[in-house]
């Protein structure tokens, strides 16, 4: 007798364990439950739901039948949702996930399935059941990444730009690994550059309104971005507002990739700001602690490294470049001596005469240079003053490093 007994609870427990291979091997059975007919995957938790609670019964929309799926061990429902996400029954899903209280990222087999679905969907361009989707786990409030990245692929297949950035910066915000947000972020800047493409070459589906929409949207998300800067100044100009573009530039951090195309629509706007007959030319700078140096050529022979002082009326040189420049014929003697105001009080120094002195295309005849002592600094040739910018409208780009230089009118 005991040994019936055992081998029946060993026959239970065999069976209680099999339980998850063998309900959705029969998943093809039709089930009859309380007159209604069940096949698939919601007959596998009708069957399971006589196992569980039956505090209440989930309502299936499209069908006239309810299942019990309370009380069931996750491990017991996971092959039927599994069955449900393949056969597309996006409400049976949400249903027994909401009323089982299971989440998607807590079970990785079923997360995988769930993801592999969208992407596949995805792939296929069935944007009707992959919007089923997204809508309706979206509804209930799931914030999966995924479901913002894909909203925001079915809002551009419809020209919803505006819509498609915003569900991109709510994916990327959503991200859980550092991969997954520099892939949206990409796909972020991808979507601006195309957007600009298609303007700048006139299509009639981007027109500037717009642009500058989503573009107010992206610089809203991520200010410090090189590319909205730069691209949004380039709307600001084409609408008339040079000043706001210029000023949108101004505040574009340093950046190798971008730095070519903001120097040279800074350029041309401060052209166009100060005269439509004048031509601003960026110069580069060399970045030396808080100081901006300037390459400077004197009588187009001897290239010299000028720290840029706005304080300094008169562009002065160390006396050892004075010495050498005096030593190879580039200077000839001192034209004399004039007062200056330094930080020690008043000073009386020599004074030269360059017959040409320039910086990029721009030159001086007759340039006047000052002989001064630099303070035993071995690299530094010199200070460039007032005498030469003064010429000029000019200004210090000291985030991209540069010299705005614009002739002016005389």
């Amino acid at each position: 007798m005991v040994g019936v007994v055992a081998w029946v609870l060993v026959g239970i427990v065999i069976g209680w364990a099999a339980r998850p291979v063998i309900y959705p091997a029969i998943t093809s059975v039709i089930y009859e439950r309380k007159g209604n007919v069940i096949d698939g995957a919601a007959g596998d938790l009708a069957l399971l739901s006589q196992q569980g609670s039956s505090t209440y019964q989930t309502a299936y929309p499209d069908t006239s039948r309810t299942i019990d799926t309370v009380g069931i061990a996750p491990s017991i429902l996971i092959p039927s949702i599994l069955q449900l996400i393949e056969r597309q029954k996006v409400k049976q899903t949400l249903d027994v996930l909401q009323k089982n209280t299971m989440y998607l990222t807590d079970h990785e087999d079923l997360d995988l399935a769930f993801q592999n679905n969208l992407h596949q969907l995805h792939g296929q361009q069935n944007w009707r059941i992959l919007s089923q989707w997204v809508r309706e786990f979206l509804v209930a409030g799931y914030t999966d990444s995924i479901l913002y990245n894909m909203e925001a692929s079915i809002t551009l297949h419809q020209g919803d730009l505006l819509a498609a950035i915003h569900s991109l910066f709510l994916a990327k915000y959503y991200g859980e690994t550092e991969i997954e947000s520099a892939n949206i972020q990409t796909d972020i800047e991808n979507l601006v550059i195309d957007m600009m493409n298609q303007y700048r070459g006139n299509s009639a589906s981007i027109g500037r309104q717009l642009a500058l929409s989503v573009m107010q949207v992206a610089m809203e998300k991520q200010p410090e971005n090189p590319l909205f800067g730069l691209e949004i100044s380039v709307l600001y100009a084409d609408s008339g507002d040079t000043s706001l573009a210029i000023e949108t530039l101004n505040f574009i951090p340093y950046s190798e990739k971008y730095q070519d195309a903001v120097v040279a629509l800074k350029a041309r706007l401060l052209s166009e700001l100060n005269n439509t007959e004048q031509v601003t030319t960026a110069i580069p700078l060399k970045q030396v602690g808080n100081h901006f140096h300037v390459t400077a050529i004197i009588n187009q022979e001897r290239t010299l490294d000028l720290l840029i002082d706005t304080g300094a009326t008169t562009t002065a040189l160390a006396r050892d470049t004075i010495s050498m420049l005096k030593a190879v014929d580039i200077l000839g003697t001192k034209e004399g001596s004039v007062a200056i105001s330094t930080a020690n009080g008043a000073a009386e120094v020599d004074y030269y005469r360059a017959n040409l002195f320039a910086i990029g295309e721009f030159a001086v005849e007759n340039f006047e240079l000052l002989e001064v002592e630099m303070g035993g600094s071995e690299t530094l040739d010199g200070l460039l003053g007032m005498n030469f910018l003064s010429l000029f409208e000019f200004e210090i780009d000291q985030t991209n490093r540069q010299l705005f230089l614009t002739p002016k009118v005389n």
